[in-house]
């Protein structure tokens, strides 16, 4: 299978730009990186641009230069597991950059910690498909636009205020 992941590069462009969204993909098992990076962008003129990390050194390393939109976080990392590997990533970016789990893992308690964390959502590998990864991914970096999104002021309120409060919460 032919990779869609890049090498590492920094990108000095947004999404609200019209330019492509950079997802950091930080994955430890290079067969599951290259499925994932395929699920998120199957070709290359898609509006997702994947960049993979294989350690978590590596990827906050990274995570210290501008240009990542989302950070798509497996949780079963070598250095760490479960919801520590997020508190590392999260400590790394703060509240600017979104973080979605992807991982093998469907405990609750996983889930429930990186959702108190502020992971923007948790998905499980073997359960997601291409369309919801890549919906996630896109609604973690514009929430205001994403396709789902409420169409009345009042639940988009309460959405964008759920979400401040949450952010507010990690510090």
């Amino acid at each position: 299978m032919k990779s869609t992941c890049s090498e590492p590069t920094v990108y000095r462009t947004g999404p609200g730009l019209g330019v492509p969204i950079q997802v950091l993909l930080i994955e430890d098992d290079p067969d599951a990186a290259a499925y994932t990076c395929a699920q998120v962008r199957p070709n290359e003129d898609d509006i997702f641009r994947v960049e993979w990390q294989s350690n978590l050194l590596n990827a906050i390393s990274r995570l210290s230069k501008p240009g990542v939109h989302v950070v798509l976080l497996d949780l079963g990392m070598p250095e760490l597991g479960g919801y520590k590997t997020h508190l590392a990533i999260r400590s790394a970016v703060g509240i600017t950059v979104p973080v979605v789990i992807l991982t093998g893992d469907d405990s609750t308690v996983s889930k429930d910690m990186t959702k108190v964390q502020g992971a923007s959502n948790y998905l499980i590998k073997h359960r997601t498909s291409s369309v919801e990864l890549r919906q996630v991914l896109y609604e973690a970096v514009v929430p205001d636009v994403a396709p789902n999104a409420p169409s009345d002021g009042g639940s988009m309120l309460a959405r964008v205020a759920g979400r401040f409060l949450a952010k507010i919460r990690l510090k």
